[in-house]
């Protein structure tokens, strides 16, 4: 298979980033008012966008795989993972949610951030709360995974030696991207994101980690549900 090289890889990544946001964004700016400095706590203004933005960054993807001659479902990992690696990476994850919350327990944080309160808030007045969760519980994960842990990861790896450092620096940048959460929460976003590509590199599979993702935002959500008293 040919993969490309770590360049075109972070060219074809931003490239698949910036139209994905700029199509949400776009849409979002034509269907609905918002205030720019607060539309990461708007929770329509986030359903928009993204179940917009991921399905033109992953169609990106697609075509910069289809490029290099590959076949996509291989080039980005997409396969049927193994049900000792289903069950082992969920119940790491399982105890990674419960480390993270006992940590947020006791250093007195928020168990659910204010800007996730909010855009539950907001939604939930404007009646797109469905929306919402199918943003945050699908659409995030697929497109937030095809492009880290599948097309970025495959361009980055092309030796063994390579997955470590290409595994660190992958999260790096998938934690600095989600720029609503603060030190400690961008902090449990970069352990994550290790997680998520150790699972990829140990398994080969984005399937795995995209399941890995939705599970971790509907733990998230129902959390959130818990908090605000509406169950």
């Amino acid at each position: 298979m040919k993969v490309w090289g770590i360049w075109a890889t972070l060219a074809f990544a931003v490239l698949a980033f910036v139209l994905g946001q700029a199509m949400g964004i776009a849409v979002l700016t034509m269907v609905k008012s918002f205030d720019p400095a607060r539309v990461d706590s708007d929770g329509t203004a986030v359903a928009i966008y993204t179940l917009v933005g991921n399905p033109v960054q992953i169609i990106t993807l697609v075509l910069a795989t289809r490029l290099s001659g590959a076949d996509a479902r291989a080039y980005l990992g997409l396969d049927v993972p193994r049900r000792r690696d289903l069950a082992i990476a969920v119940a790491t994850l399982l105890a990674v949610i419960a480390a993270a919350d006992a940590v947020t327990f006791a250093l007195g944080k928020e168990m659910v951030p204010a800007f996730q309160l909010e855009l539950h808030r907001t939604a939930q007045a404007e009646g797109t709360l469905p929306w919402l969760w199918l943003a945050i519980i699908v659409a995030a994960p697929v497109g937030e995974e095809l492009l880290f842990r599948g097309f970025m990861f495959r361009g980055f790896v092309h030796e063994p030696r390579d997955a470590l450092p290409a595994i660190l620096v992958i999260a790096l940048i998938w934690s600095m991207l989600h720029v609503q959460y603060d030190w400690f929460g961008t902090a449990q976003v970069f352990l994550i994101g290790v997680l998520f590509g150790f699972v990829r590199w140990r398994s080969g599979s984005t399937t795995l980690v995209i399941l890995l993702h939705m599970l971790l935002n509907l733990e998230s959500v129902v959390e959130t549900v818990i908090v605000m008293g509406w169950v």
